[in-house]
């Protein structure tokens, strides 16, 4: 067990295997074990007949059960619902969804039938493992109504890979293809997720690379660097240096908002349908754990 870690335990139940009776109880409130016995009975007798070596934990409304079946007693401890629970059942639930909407199932499926959702798998992997992320993630998705990808890695101008916390694919809410919108990346939101503090010198790193993704294509030249340059720039964190405010009303505004003008980085550049306007909005939000974050202005 992780230090500092504290598991919240409201009563401890020892079954015996086979019967499924109570034979010892301790709960912290005023619980029936017996509620839970045949439950508990059935399932692991069940797990045991499949040779999935026992089962490990199940759910009730408000509950969580964990269980350690040995071959005359099963032990279950009852423990409350947690936030973490909610949101990695959240994670399952959303990953199930996503593989039977791209996953068309054979009459005799074959587990190598399905590696080409090993992407899918390993975005929701990413979010499993930093936990804030995955709340911000939820969060962009919500607010910005599009595909949201974690830890996107994205070609550089010099032609290495570099990674951006959250990326936001607007197309399909916008009403576009993302064949004719990927293009430059206009439909494309760029997050910078803090857990803590975000002081200037990262501000000013974030918006400096905003320009600084692209994709390479062949034209007649051979290849060719061709620049993404994002509708808007999206920081979440949970508090702000006043320099890095500072660093934004420094910008250019447009209708009482900050941007960062992209114009300069289609100079000269020989390409088909570039963009008219180029203008990535910044979007500034404080993080709260238990209410909705909050949009700062920077006036």
């Amino acid at each position: 067990m992780r230090r500092g870690y504290k598991m919240d335990i409201e009563g401890v139940v020892i079954f015996e295997a086979k019967s499924g009776i109570p034979l010892y109880s301790r709960m912290k409130g005023k619980t029936d074990p017996s509620l839970f016995s045949s439950f508990v009975a059935a399932i692991g007798h069940f797990s045991k007949e499949l040779r999935f070596g026992g089962l490990s934990s199940f759910t009730t409304e408000e509950k969580v059960i964990y269980l350690a079946p040995r071959e005359k007693t099963i032990t279950a401890l009852i423990a409350p619902k947690k936030k973490e629970y909610q949101e990695a059942y959240s994670l399952a639930s959303e990953l199930g969804r996503r593989f039977e909407e791209n996953i068309e199932l054979p009459r005799v499926p074959q587990p190598k039938q399905f590696d080409s959702f090993a992407q899918v798998a390993d975005e929701f992997l990413k979010r499993i493992q930093n936990p804030f992320v995955s709340e911000v993630s939820a969060f962009v998705t919500a607010q910005y109504k599009g595909e949201v990808s974690v830890k996107a890695r994205l070609f550089k101008k010099d032609g290495s890979q570099g990674t951006i916390d959250l990326l936001v694919d607007a197309s399909a809410s916008n009403g576009n293809s993302r064949a004719t919108t990927d293009q430059f990346g206009s439909n494309y939101i760029f997050v910078k997720v803090c857990e803590g503090s975000f002081g200037r010198l990262q501000m000013i790193d974030f918006i400096d690379s905003l320009d600084g993704f692209g994709v390479r294509v062949m034209d007649k030249d051979g290849l060719a660097f061709r620049p993404y340059f994002p509708s808007r720039a999206v920081v979440v964190a949970r508090d702000y240096h006043q320099g890095a405010i500072q660093f934004l009303e420094r910008l250019p505004t447009h209708r009482d908002r900050r941007y960062v003008d992209g114009a300069h980085i289609y100079a000269g550049l020989k390409l088909k349908d570039i963009p008219k306007e180029s203008r990535c909005f910044v979007d500034l939000w404080l993080w709260k754990d238990d209410e909705k974050p909050e949009l700062l202005e920077v006036t």
